[in-house]
């Protein structure tokens, strides 16, 4: 028996739903492929390595040296020495920057007679790596800093001055470095990954774009940087040991590593945390804000630092 003929209304009727979903197919591939590509230019690092020649400063010597990290990176790093009785700082710079991007924070210090570390991280600089995991992989840059500390000025304190992924590096290596840092300035961290990612995406795309780039960042993160779900400066907090002494610093207008998450940072690290919230402050211009009261902060807390454990 003969099948009835198919209508002319259902054959168009198919025929679009098929082209439909051709349609929805090549644009789900098209979304993916763009937002793998995004996502493995946002991890690698910006510009091939480049020279940092020593700056001439009026406020100390800078010399020049170069570490190892446990997994086998080469990191570029300045040192200004400075009082004995002062507690070692060092310096890790922002997403995208260098040691060089540190040297009015370093001034500060180094003026206030504390000995200052100023490191290029790993995809930074100077400094060898490709993989830029948002401080992730950093932490071994930060051990590296202050292992070169220790061996070179035994039984003196040691502080560790974070600025944003410096600040996230800084609290993945701190349950490994333990009580050989007595205490950590944490400016501008951002929470996790992925409040990160939403907060940037919200900061520079229009609505509706921004959850599309945001919802097609998060499906392919995991392909990219498999340790994605890792990344939370929030949870490493928690290895803090209870003996640092902790300042956190935030802007109420910093939009990309927000107030709020500073203060979850702080609540997760303890009663011995102190955080500084200064208004206007944006992302990494906190000083241009409010000079005095960012210079008194971090001035203050290293004294503290600096004094006998009780």
């Amino acid at each position: 028996m003969r099948e009835p003929p198919v209508a002319p209304r259902t054959m168009r009727w198919r025929r679009r739903c098929a082209w439909l979903a051709a349609f929805v197919a090549i644009a789900v591939i098209a979304w993916l492929s763009a937002s793998y590509a995004a996502v493995l230019h946002l991890t690698r690092r910006s510009r091939p390595p480049y020279p940092e020649p020593v700056p001439e400063v009026a406020w100390g010597r800078i010399t020049s040296a170069r570490l190892t990290t446990a997994d086998g990176q080469e990191l570029g790093a300045w040192f200004v020495d400075g009082r004995a009785d002062r507690p070692l700082v060092v310096l890790l710079h922002g997403n995208g920057g260098s040691r060089s991007a540190g040297l009015a924070e370093a001034k500060l210090v180094a003026r206030a007679g504390h000995p200052v570390l100023m490191v290029s991280l790993r995809a930074h600089g100077d400094s060898t790596g490709e993989v830029n995991d948002f401080g992730f992989s950093a932490r071994y840059d930060v051990i590296a800093a202050v292992e070169w500390l220790r061996e070179r000025h035994p039984g003196r304190p040691v502080v560790v001055w974070g600025r944003s992924l410096g600040s996230a590096a800084a609290l993945f290596a701190a349950s490994d470095l333990g009580e050989h840092v007595c205490g950590y300035v944490l400016e501008c961290p951002y929470r996790d990954l992925r409040t990160a990612t939403r907060n940037r995406t919200r900061t520079y795309l229009p609505p509706g774009l921004e959850f599309v780039a945001f919802t097609g960042f998060s499906a392919v993160a995991p392909l990219v940087l498999p340790h994605a779900d890792d990344i939370s400066p929030v949870s490493a907090a928690r290895g803090v040991p209870p003996s640092a002494l902790v300042l956190v610093l935030a802007g109420g207008a910093d939009r990309r590593a927000t107030a709020a998450e500073a203060a979850a940072i702080a609540e997760a690290i303890g009663p011995r945390t102190e955080l500084v919230v200064i208004e206007g402050g944006d992302h990494l211009q906190l000083a241009a804000a409010a000079p005095e009261r960012y210079r008194a902060a971090i001035l203050a807390h290293l004294e503290k630092c600096g004094r006998p454990a009780e």
